[in-house]
């Protein structure tokens, strides 16, 4: 019986852990980015309209001050990746920013779709846990993986596009992007959305134009979190559950060895032979 149910911990034990190290198999670093990265993209944004007395939206003439984007990434967690953003704009100023993405929910600020998983394939999902808008982004599925020429050299490249149509007013959102697989960062997207009613077209189009250089853009001072106090847990679940395993496991043993010494009879002295009388 004693046997046995040590035989039964034993078995537990070794399914707990081979479960823990899938687990933690498929919960590694998910990030290609590390801290210190820091690329920029220049940004161009487009507005057309049939009506050549439309004025752009104020929106747009915003949007159009800004020359290129540059990102340095502060810090990083399992999934999480702090960053800081700073943006040039045409009369010389600059505007930092910090932000944050979380590449499983796709929770974040300023940094959103800029950073996805690294070493995703064709059919994976980008931020497969989203909850969607406001506070996350949406998810999509990697289209194919391709190879296209950034920065001079030839790169392995996740590729994704959709369309999304209004099918009441003909509206419509096309999104192509290009993500560098090994590192999980936007290389380039364009996003161009078409009013029917207005027969308005706006797109903005992102494009890298430098990765780790000696001479990066400035880029801001903060700390990259934001005052966000969100604590990448992910990255201690699995120490955690070992840990746990572990303790569990040892008490159980304890429990076993005080038992069967509380049950093991003392071996009875053997008695000294009688002397057989002449």
């Amino acid at each position: 019986m004693k046997n046995r149910l040590f035989v039964a911990i034993l078995i537990i034990f070794v399914l707990t852990c081979a479960t823990v190290c899938a687990a933690l198999a498929q919960s590694p670093s998910m990030l290609g980015v590390k801290e210190g990265d820091n690329f920029t993209y220049s940004f161009e944004v487009i507005w057309r309209s049939s009506d050549p007395n439309d004025i752009p939206p104020q929106m747009f003439s915003d949007l159009n001050k800004t020359v290129s984007i540059h990102v340095n990434v502060t810090s990083i967690g399992a999934t999480i990746a702090y960053v800081n953003v700073t943006k040039t704009m045409r009369d010389g100023t600059h505007e930092s920013m910090p932000g944050f993405v979380e590449v499983l929910s796709g929770r974040g600020v300023e940094a959103q779709v800029l950073i996805i998983a690294a070493n995703l394939t064709a059919g994976e999902k980008a931020y497969p846990e989203s909850d969607g808008p406001p506070a996350s982004v949406e998810s999509f599925t990697i289209d194919e993986t391709v190879t296209r020429t950034y920065l001079g050299s030839a790169k392995t490249v996740n590729h994704y596009s959709e369309r999304v149509v209004n099918a009441t007013t003909g509206n419509y959102v096309d999104r192509n992007a290009y993500y560098e697989k090994e590192t999980g960062i936007l290389l380039e997207m364009t996003i161009e959305h078409y009013y029917a009613d207005a027969d308005e077209t706006d797109s903005e189009h992102w494009k890298i134009v430098q990765f780790n250089s000696a001479t990066a853009p400035p880029d801001g001072t903060d700390n990259g979190n934001g005052g966000d106090s969100t604590v990448d847990w992910s990255s201690w679940l699995v120490p955690i559950a070992i840990g746990a395993i572990i303790f569990v496991v040892a008490v159980l043993l304890v429990v076993i060895v005080i038992r069967r010494r509380k049950n093991t009879p003392e071996e009875e002295h053997p008695q000294a032979p009688s002397e057989n009388p002449a």
